[in-house]
């Protein structure tokens, strides 16, 4: 890997967990003013961890970088093969990295993947609660954005 490639991928983990961490201290300073009323039945501490381990796995395993050989391709380790189609069908900088597109296509890969093997291991996944499910969802599409935003920024910069 090229240092040019492994200072970009460093740059968006850094942007990635630096807004994860004002995400967090954002809920945190929500929840602790008696002026701001939030659904706080949503906005537990489950909740919050499961967004933060989904927007924290979003970053290092379903980045739109899965199109190439990246750092997310590579943690795959020997299920790595499993996103070899989702490579080929897709260019670098193509629809892996639309807006809307890029992170909708991650997260329909990933479910064809991840849905066979809940069934396999016998995970009643009709039970997993909708915040919860709404959670991974949305940590996962923000990880992803964030991505995104970071390579329009820096292709209109150079």
């Amino acid at each position: 890997m090229d240092k040019k490639r492994c200072r970009t991928e460093k740059n968006h983990n850094i942007i990635n967990i630096t807004v994860l961490v004002i995400i967090i201290s954002g809920l945190y300073s929500l929840s602790t003013r008696a002026d701001i009323v939030l659904p706080m039945e949503y906005l537990n501490f489950q909740t919050i961890s499961v967004f933060s381990i989904s927007y924290l796995f979003g970053t290092f395993f379903l980045s739109p970088d899965l199109d190439i050989n990246s750092s997310p391709y590579g943690r795959w380790g020997i299920f790595r093969f499993l996103w070899w189609p989702y490579k080929v069908m897709f260019r670098h900088r193509g629809l892996s990295h639309h807006f809307i597109f890029g992170p909708l296509t991650i997260l329909a890969y990933f479910t064809l993947i991840l849905i066979p093997v809940l069934v396999l291991i016998g995970s009643n996944v009709y039970r997993v609660p909708v915040e919860l499910i709404a959670a991974v969802m949305l940590g996962i599409w923000i990880s992803i954005e964030l991505h995104i935003m970071a390579d329009m920024v820096v292709s209109e910069i150079y």
